[in-house]
């Protein structure tokens, strides 16, 4: 989710499934006066979902700016004749510890057996 779709995305039906688990941190100040403007603005949004949005907003463009680094061989793209390689930096040491916690999560919801959160996202990059 970009940032810039928020505004959209609030003002749309909303479907999230939320964790049976409280998550409890305090803010920075001017964050917290932030948050509450952004409530303020969009009634129908509880503060948990604004603050989610945010939060998953940011983490997408956090990860977004990560570099890329050419890990093991895997073998070539039959389409265009590119070599591929795995992604051997912290994108993809997140995507592993994210399935790690997603999976953990989903089964103190009650899911005996959850699929991973990033799996169908884990396709090797072709070198440049």
């Amino acid at each position: 989710m970009k940032s810039s779709t928020l505004h959209s995305v609030w003002s749309a039906p909303d479907n999230t499934r939320l964790t049976s688990k409280q998550y409890s941190f305090r803010l920075p100040v001017h964050v917290a006066a932030k948050i509450a403007a952004l409530c303020e603005m969009y009634p129908s949004r509880t503060k948990t979902e604004i603050v989610g949005d945010l939060l998953s907003s940011a983490i997408d463009e956090f990860l977004a700016g990560l570099p890329y680094v050419q890990g093991k061989y895997v073998g070539t793209n039959p389409e265009t004749g590119e070599k591929i390689h795995l992604d051997a930096g912290p994108e993809s040491k997140f995507w592993q510890l994210a399935n790690e916690h997603y999976r953990e999560i989903e089964r103190e919801m009650g899911n005996e057996n959850p699929p991973s959160l990033y799996e169908a996202l884990r396709k090797p990059k072709s070198a440049e």
